[in-house]
């Protein structure tokens, strides 16, 4: 059976479907017109049980079917957590949008975010804070694509909204590919770097003399988006 995916703007669709053409890099769903980008899960059934062994984003779609690359990343870093050599196998599960339903929020200001939390009253959103205070201990004011995926998988977050202009775009937090956007008019041109945060004076180290703030929240992040 196969199953024909659109982009939607709920980004919280969530199911399982078994690979096929198993190769050491990649496998393919019967799930149609997927964006490149989108990632998830495989799963392995061992007797009773369900055990996660990889994680999966889509590179190629068409009409007939989807391929998805593994990757080889711990999905959550734990040294605690006992370790599986297993590899993907003919008949196991991608759980495609694992984790969607969480998100990091990134605004320039309140309207931006009221926007939004009107729009996805039943998204997930992780206090933007919370990174603001991760970038504060780690002396970093300019979060790169790989601090704020880095940062969102280490807190099980799927995808991040980020607020640019008038324009909201979704990323997945694995591939960092853009999955969704839309416009969002709120009336508000004001900005706040290195985005919308009660936390303040997050700068570099002292022996760091890169750039110790965005000078543009605007451009920042379009570059950031547009450069994936």
């Amino acid at each position: 059976m196969k199953i024909t995916f659109l982009l939607f703007t709920l980004v919280n669709f969530l199911f399982a479907i078994e690979i096929f053409d198993v190769t050491n890099q990649t496998a393919k769903i019967n799930v149609t017109n997927l964006n490149s980008g989108h990632s998830g899960i495989i799963i392995k059934k061992i007797d009773n049980n369900s055990l996660i062994i990889t994680q999966a984003v889509v590179i190629k779609s068409n009409n007939i079917n989807s391929t998805i690359k593994f990757i080889k990343k711990d999905i959550l870093p734990q040294d605690a957590i006992p370790k599986t050599n297993l590899q993907p196998s003919e008949g196991d599960q991608f759980i495609l949008n694992h984790l969607y339903k969480t998100s990091l929020l990134i605004v320039p200001n309140q309207a931006a975010k009221n926007k939004i939390l009107e729009i996805y009253p039943n998204q997930n959103f992780l206090s933007e804070d919370f990174f603001a205070a991760h970038l504060k201990v780690t002396n970093n004011p300019l979060p790169t694509k790989k601090v704020i995926s880095d940062f969102a998988q280490s807190q099980q977050i799927g995808t991040i909204f980020i607020v640019i202009d008038d324009k909201l775009f979704i990323l997945d937090s694995i591939s960092f590919k853009i999955i969704d956007r839309l416009n969002i008019p709120y009336n508000d041109p004001t900005t706040n770097v290195p985005f919308l945060t009660k936390i303040k004076d997050i700068k570099k180290s002292l022996w760091d003399f890169g750039d110790n703030k965005i000078n543009n929240y605007n451009k920042y992040y379009l570059k950031l988006v547009e450069n994936i």
